[in-house]
C-alpha cells in the first residue's frame, strides 16, 4: 500500500526516517489500524515541526487517512470515514496551493474511494471527472489510476442497482487491465470476475459466460481450485449456466472441478466428500437423483472414517433423495440412521436432532404410522424441554 505511495512522489526509505511514521507503517501492514492512526498522527505533528518538504506531508496524510478507513471498513465506525475524509481534505488543499499534480490526483482518488465506501454515487464521479482531467494534463500517464477508478465506481453502480451503467465501467476497467498488464494476469482476471457477475445480475448470461470462464482458468492457475477466487467465479458461472437454462453446462463444470480435485495428489479425503456432498445437492436440486446417489454414497463412505455432524448430514441427505423419489421407508431408514448421528453429538447438536425427529414425525404421518409418529412427538417434547432448561439454567 504506502510502497505505491513512495514510488508516485520518488521517495526512498532513507528519506521517510521518521520513527513515528515507521513504526505506523509497520503497524497498518500488519493490519493494526488503530495502533497506525496513533502513530502517524504523531508523525504529522513532527513533520510539521520539522517543516519537511510538501510532497512528505502529503503522503503522511494520505496514510492516515488510509488507516482511518480501513478501521472503517472493519468497524463501520462511520466517525473514522468522516476523518479520513477531513485528512484528505487537508491533503487536497496543501497539493492544490503548491500545484503537485500528481499527488493531488493520487489525493482525489483516494477522496473519490471514500465517497464510495459511503454510498454517494454522484460525488463518487465528480471526483473521478477531475481526477481523469487532472492526469490528463501529466506528462507521464498511468492507465492504471484510471482503469481501478472505474472499477470502484462500477461496483458502487451495481450496489444500487443500477446494473446498465455497472457493466460499462467494469467493462471500461477490465479492458485496461488487460491491455496493460495482459490476458492472464491475476488482476486482469479479478476484473473480469466482477464484470461476470454484473453481466448476469443484468441477466447477460452469454457475456457472463464469457467473461467467468477467462477468470476462473487464471484463478485456478494462480491460487488454486478451492482459493476463494475460483470458488466464487465457479458460483457464478454454474448459477449463470443454470438461470440460462444450461445444465448439463453446470453439471460439466462442476464435475471438471471435482475431477481436477481427485488428481490432485495428497488430497484430504474429507476436503472430497465434501466436494461430492454438495455437488451431490445441486444434482438432487435438478433432479439428477443417479448421480446424486452415486456420490452421496461415497461421501457418506468417507464420512464414516470420523463419524459426527458430516455424517449426520450424509445420511440425511440421502433420506431427502429417496423422499423426494418417493421410496419414503428407505427415507425413513437413512434418517434413522442419520439420528444415532447426532445422539452421539447431542450436546452439540440438540437442534439438529429436534429436526431429524420432527422430519421423521411428518414422513410417518404421511405412511399413516400415527404410533410410530407419536412415539417420536413425545421424544421431541422431552428434548425441547431440556434444552429450554439448560439455557435458563
Amino acid at each position: 500500500m504506502f510502497g505505491n505511495l513512495r514510488s508516485l512522489i520518488g521517495l526512498s526509505g532513507n528519506q521517510l526516517h521518521g520513527a513515528e511514521r515507521k513504526e505506523g507503517e509497520r503497524l497498518f501492514e500488519e493490519s493494526d489500524y488503530a495502533g497506525a492512526e496513533l502513530h502517524l498522527t504523531q508523525a504529522i505533528v513532527e513533520s510539521e515541526r520539522r517543516q519537511e518538504t510538501v510532497d512528505q506531508r502529503i503522503l503522511l496524510r494520505l496514510e492516515l487517512a488510509e488507516a482511518l478507513r480501513k478501521q472503517f471498513l472493519t468497524g463501520q465506525d462511520s466517525r473514522k470515514l468522516k476523518q479520513s475524509e477531513e485528512t484528505l481534505r487537508g491533503a487536497y488543499e496543501m497539493a492544490s496551493r503548491t500545484g503537485q499534480r500528481e499527488l493531488l490526483a493520487q489525493v482525489l482518488d483516494a477522496m473519490m474511494t471514500i465517497a464510495v465506501d459511503a454510498g454517494k454515487a454522484d460525488e463518487a464521479e465528480l471526483l473521478a471527472r477531475e481526477a481523469g482531467a487532472l492526469e490528463a494534463k501529466l506528462k507521464r500517464r498511468d492507465p492504471m489510476p484510471a482503469a481501478r477508478r472505474m472499477h470502484r465506481l462500477g461496483l458502487l453502480r451495481q450496489q444500487r442497482g443500477e446494473l446498465r451503467e455497472a457493466v460499462q465501467l467494469l467493462a471500461e476497467s477490465a479492458a485496461i487491465h488487460e491491455q496493460a498488464l495482459g490476458a492472464n494476469h491475476a488482476a486482469t482476471a479479478h476484473r473480469l470476475s466482477d464484470l461476470g457477475a454484473a453481466h448476469h445480475a443484468l441477466g447477460n448470461h452469454a457475456q457472463a459466460q464469457r467473461c467467468l470462464w477467462r477468470a476462473i482458468r487464471v484463478h485456478e492457475k494462480e491460487y488454486g481450485l478451492d482459493s476463494p477466487e475460483a470458488a466464487a467465479d465457479l458460483q457464478t458461472l454454474t448459477a449463470s449456466l443454470e438461470a440460462s437454462g444450461d445444465i448439463d453446462a453446470a453439471a460439466s463444470q462442476l464435475e471438471r472441478v471435482l475431477g481436477l480435485k481427485l488428481r490432485l495428489v495428497g488430497v484430504d479425503l474429507d476436503t472430497i466428500a465434501d466436494a461430492q456432498w454438495e455437488l451431490a445437492t445441486r444434482y438432487m436440486g435438478w433432479r439428477r437423483y443417479s448421480r446424486a446417489r452415486e456420490l452421496l454414497m461415497e461421501a457418506v463412505g468417507t464420512f464414516k472414517r470420523t463419524g459426527g455432524a458430516r455424517l449426520a448430514k450424509g445420511y440425511e441427505a440421502l433420506g431427502q433423495l429417496e423422499e423426494d423419489t418417493g421410496h419414503y421407508h428407505e427415507a425413513l431408514r437413512e434418517l434413522a440412521r442419520a439420528a444415532k448421528v447426532w445422539e452421539s453429538v447431542k450436546s452439540e447438536h440438540v437442534e439438529d436432532l429436534i429436526g431429524n425427529l420432527k422430519h421423521r414425525v411428518f414422513v410417518f404421518d404421511l405412511l399413516r404410522q400415527h404410533k410410530d409418529a407419536n412415539f417420536l412427538r413425545d421424544q421431541v417434547s422431552a428434548l425441547t424441554r431440556a434444552a429450554h432448561w439448560a439455557e435458563a439454567g
